[in-house]
C-alpha cells in the first residue's frame, strides 16, 4: 500500500510541474512607447502613447482649426488588437500589425517616436 501511495504522489507532483511548463505566457507588450500618424495635406497628426502601467493618452492635433484634443485612459492588447478603455463610453478596439517602426492601424501607419 505504501508502495501505490509513492508512486501515486510521485505521479500527481510530475503531473503538476507538467502542468507549470504549460502556464500561459505574458504577450511581451510591443505598443510601448509613443507613435505619430501625420497627414501631410491637412496637417492633421495623431499621437499614441502607450505606457507600461497600460495606460495610454491619444493626442488629436487638427491642422485646419489648431486644436488639439487629448483623451487618456487605460488599454488592454493581446497579439493583434488593443482596446481603449474609456470611462462612461463603449471601448474601442482597434487591430493593428507593427513592423519595424512602424504600426499600422485602419491603413495608417504611426511611427516610433
Amino acid at each position: 500500500m505504501k508502495k501505490y501511495f509513492k508512486i501515486s504522489l510521485l505521479l500527481l507532483i510530475s503531473l503538476f510541474l507538467l502542468l507549470g511548463c504549460f502556464g500561459n505566457e505574458e504577450i511581451e507588450n510591443v505598443l510601448i512607447g509613443t507613435w505619430k500618424y501625420m497627414n501631410y495635406n491637412t496637417g492633421d497628426w495623431e499621437k499614441i502613447t502607450f505606457n507600461e502601467d497600460l495606460t495610454y493618452r491619444l493626442e488629436n492635433y487638427n491642422g485646419t482649426t489648431y486644436q488639439t484634443a487629448v483623451t487618456t485612459g487605460a488599454y488592454t492588447y493581446d497579439e493583434d488588437r488593443f482596446t481603449y478603455e474609456r470611462r462612461g463610453a463603449v471601448d474601442i478596439s482597434f487591430n493593428y500589425s507593427i513592423s519595424g517602426n512602424n504600426l499600422y492601424i485602419l491603413g495608417r501607419a504611426y511611427i516610433r517616436q
